[in-house]
């Protein structure tokens, strides 16, 4: 039996550059996705941070020795580190404030 894959979409997330303040993603039941930072922002990168609960503590994401992160600009739609795959709420800390979108598939 075939499923179709789930998509979402939020809309504008106001990403800030502390774990404590940015929002919450709920990326349960996806393994892939986009963010898409607009026209005329300052952000350039984004440090991923997991929890298994939504309010829970967020650990910084890891691939083995080294902080998962993107590399992001202005006017481009960047995919979301495989690595991220499995986790249940994530944050993403900017390089500086900033506001972005993100698509989910699952």
């Amino acid at each position: 039996m075939h499923q179709t894959p789930q998509n979402a979409t939020t809309g504008t997330v106001s990403l800030t550059d502390a774990v404590g303040s940015t929002p919450v993603i709920n990326y349960r039941g996806y393994r892939k996705g986009f963010v898409y930072v607009p026209n005329g922002s300052s952000l350039t990168g984004l440090t991923w941070y997991a929890s298994d609960s939504e309010d829970g503590d967020y650990e910084a994401c890891h691939d083995g020795s080294s902080a998962i992160t993107s590399t992001v600009a202005a006017d481009r739609a960047v995919p979301l580190p495989t690595t991220l795959e499995g986790a249940a709420y994530l944050k993403a800390v900017g390089n500086a404030a900033g506001d972005v979108k993100f698509s989910f598939i699952s």
